[in-house]
């Protein structure tokens, strides 16, 4: 089996307003998406990642000294996170047989989370990893409390999430087809009635959107054994 990864960082920040792409931003000291290709690549045959329009050149360079040699592909993004998805499963090599796939913005994954994935992939098509609602969650509509959300049965997913390439390869071309539009690609599996193991998350791994989740991140890198170096 040949196990690939596919680092989305193709989005454009708006939320984040850093000054540079979001993707390229200083985390630690260090670009964050290097933190997501050094990790990945040390479990995987490689990277693909897929990044802004015309952008490809200078985030190869901006990553030469940051892991950018485990990269297989820097592949040019679309303009909704499932579009860039889906460039990247085309730049999959022919060999692949499975796929990690993950947002550069959670540049706190662990390798304990995409060991999990991996292993669980072993014995099925599709895994994400997870965490268990902690806040009481509310439906909102016309700026009132529309309803109480039951958290017992609500987690948060997570990326990567692995996948048969050949299973996440149709689930994307179908959603194509008909128009259907996820913010995830564990759901476009769900879409086409197959099942989505679970396996537990990790509560660092947290998605860097704002600003202030900076200090968060490097929070939580510094006191990782396996977040010290790049």
């Amino acid at each position: 089996m040949k196990h690939f990864a596919i680092i989305v960082a193709a989005g454009s920040g708006e939320r984040f307003a850093g000054g540079v792409p979001k993707a390229l931003a200083p985390i630690a000291g260090v670009p964050m998406l290097a933190w997501s290709i050094r990790r990945l690549s040390e479990l995987t045959d490689g990277c693909i990642v897929v990044v802004p329009p015309g952008e490809e050149a200078a985030f190869r360079t901006a990553l030469a000294e940051h892991g950018a040699e485990s990269v297989k592909a820097w592949v040019a993004g679309g303009e909704t996170r499932q579009e860039s998805v889906r460039n990247g499963l085309q730049a999959l090599p022919d060999d692949a047989t499975h796929v990690l796939i993950h947002d550069a913005a959670r540049v706190c994954v662990n390798m304990a989370t995409a060991r999990r994935v991996l292993d669980a992939l072993a014995t099925h098509d599709a895994v994400v990893p997870a965490v268990p609602a902690v806040d009481t969650l509310i439906r909102i509509h016309d700026d009132k409390v529309d309803a109480i959300v039951d958290r017992v049965h609500v987690s948060g997913v997570q990326t990567p999430q692995g996948f048969r390439v050949t299973l996440i390869r149709e689930a994307h071309e179908r959603a194509g087809a008909r128009g259907f539009e996820a913010s995830d690609d564990g759901t476009l599996v769900l879409a086409i009635e197959q099942d989505v193991r679970v396996v537990e998350g990790d509560r660092t791994n947290i998605k860097v959107t704002y600003p202030e989740d900076v200090t968060i991140a490097e929070a939580i890198l510094s006191r990782t054994t396996d977040g010290q170096a790049i």
